[in-house]
């Protein structure tokens, strides 16, 4: 057994859990970390992608049982245990910087999983955050490059302090969603479409109505100037490269 420092305590164990969660450590990190404090359990460890926060939790166990019961019930009844920009931030940055795999970083955002049928806003303090791990990554996790990373990480450091244009922002960062978006914002501004059309539109592609959407009055103004489409393009991708 490796010597146990005088400063590990369930606190310990409780904060690298937290850490983890939140996202402001990553596996790797928290591993390389207690390296000369814990010894972990050699058959969990060959485990490809095993859990760190199990890992934790079977450490303190093995420590002592009282670690054990505090952890679970600190970390059963605290609300500070799911992702937060600032632990995106850090896994975007250490993912780019080839401090993590992109495998990793899918490990860690989508952790707090959520069943078929239970919709996801609300769960997380931020929703952008919240659309990021459990909406937009799950699902275009196959085709993003590090370049949308890189894009990712510079609208979470803008802080434009407005979930939906993040949201909107974040999605149209892909050509394939871009493209379809201003061909149907040049078809909507060149006809006499109603606005339930849009309605439609805009609830299937960003769960909003012309009424929620950020850029309604610039939409309204640009009616009868296609022209000038690709100057609210840019202002819907907050400058972001594309």
């Amino acid at each position: 057994m490796k010597n146990e420092s005088p400063s590990v305590t369930s606190t310990y164990f409780i904060e690298l859990i937290k850490a983890y969660l939140q996202g402001t450590k990553t596996r790797k990190e928290i591993l390389e970390e207690t390296t000369e404090v814990l010894e972990f359990d050699s058959f969990l460890l060959m485990e490809d992608g095993i859990d760190v926060t199990y890992l934790l939790t079977e450490a303190a166990r093995d420590m002592s049982e009282t670690f054990y019961l505090d952890i679970v019930n600190n970390i059963n009844h605290s609300t500070d245990t799911v992702p937060t920009r600032a632990g995106v931030i850090h896994h975007l940055q250490a993912l780019l910087q080839g401090g993590i795999s992109k495998q990793d970083l899918l490990e860690w955002a989508t952790w707090y999983s959520i069943d078929e049928d239970q919709l996801s806003a609300g769960i997380f303090d931020d929703f952008t955050v919240e659309f990021f791990c459990l909406d937009f990554l799950p699902a275009y996790f196959a085709e993003l490059s590090n370049k949308n990373f890189r894009q990712v990480l510079q609208l979470f450091t803008m802080n434009v302090n407005d979930p939906l244009k993040e949201k909107i922002a974040i999605l149209l960062l892909l050509e394939k969603e871009r493209q379809p978006f201003l061909f149907f914002l040049r078809n909507y501004i060149q006809s006499s479409n109603s606005i339930d059309t849009l309605d439609l539109y805009l609830m299937k592609k960003f769960g909003m109505d012309h009424q929620s959407f950020p850029y309604m009055q610039e939409l309204t103004e640009l009616k009868g100037h296609p022209e000038k489409l690709e100057v609210l393009l840019e202002k819907v991708m907050l400058q972001t490269e594309h």
